[in-house]
């Protein structure tokens, strides 16, 4: 009975189904059980591993917690509206002490007379001066959301350069700043108000002055960046000391082209004292690379 039902059932197969079943049966009797066992747990242990890795990979917060697109979202909102609020707040405070900024403005400029030439020229020179007055208050917190948010997506090793940047950068842009302010602005605005002396009397427009003074403090903010900048760099592995040294020369050209840019005055001493400035940078930087980078 046994042989009959075998032979009824081949005959009912196809060939194809007949050399698929042989082929499967061939296998199943080579393959040892335990080379059968032991190939399951080894692709159960590289399925594990996937996982694992594909966990790692994914973003988390300070807390090890998985984070969604939606909780992405939710705390980009967030980070914009705590972001928002700190502008308002620190441009609300800056319209309260509003006259005081210009009054600091206009101490550099010496003996020079401001004048406007329409009647709403002082409140938008006022209005424009607390606005950037109270981005600059806001910067260190808008720098803050903006790292809270990045850094769930960053290793160790690059939230270890976050920390500094956040710190780090407020207080040298407020160096450059005062730099600015208290060594170049003095000189490069008397050579201004002296050069025309005896001939023709120079009366400054209250906007444009505003604009050259903010905006040069700006530049020199900006350019006090360069230590923190190329630390970061060093972290990253695309800069080493040996490097900065070796390239000190271009250094203090591409120092002297950024101090004619950035001082509109026209006489050597502002670039001279400006281009020292980076000069020194530039060597502060070499010695903190060396020291805690590459």
């Amino acid at each position: 009975m046994t042989s009959e039902t075998h032979a009824e059932d081949i005959e009912q197969k196809s060939p194809v189904e007949l050399v698929s079943s042989e082929a499967a049966a061939a296998v199943l009797e080579d393959t040892p059980a335990s080379e059968s066992g032991n190939g399951t747990a080894l692709s159960l242990m590289s399925d594990e591993k996937d996982a694992a890795k594909d966990e790692a990979e994914e973003p988390k917060d300070g807390e090890g917690h998985v984070m969604s697109v939606i909780e992405h979202l939710e705390e980009l909102r967030m980070g914009i509206i705590r972001s928002i609020l700190a502008v308002i707040i620190g441009c609300s405070i800056a319209l309260i002490f509003g006259k005081d900024i210009l009054r600091i403005l206009k101490l550099p400029a010496g003996n020079i007379q401001f004048q406007a030439l329409s009647l709403e020229e002082p409140i938008l020179v006022y209005l424009k001066v607390s606005f950037y007055s109270g981005l600059v208050l806001a910067a260190p917190f808008v720098l803050n959301e903006l790292c809270r948010f990045i850094s769930p997506g960053l290793t160790v090793k690059e939230r270890k350069i976050v920390l500094p940047v956040v710190v780090c950068s407020p207080l040298l842009f407020f160096a450059g700043a005062a730099f600015a302010y208290f060594c170049v602005l003095p000189s490069m605005l008397h050579f201004f108000a002296s050069f025309g002396e005896g001939v023709i009397q120079v009366n400054q427009r209250l906007d444009f002055y505003v604009s050259l003074v903010s905006s040069f403090l700006l530049y020199m903010g900006l350019c006090f960046q360069l230590p923190l900048v190329i630390c970061a760099l060093s972290f990253t592995g695309l800069v080493t000391s040996h490097m900065l040294l070796k390239f000190w020369r271009y250094a203090i050209f591409a120092a002297g082209i950024v101090a004619a840019v950035v001082t509109p005055d026209p006489t050597a001493f502002s670039m001279l004292v400006t281009m020292a400035a980076l000069v020194a940078l530039y060597g502060i930087s070499i010695i903190l690379v060396k020291s805690f980078g590459k």
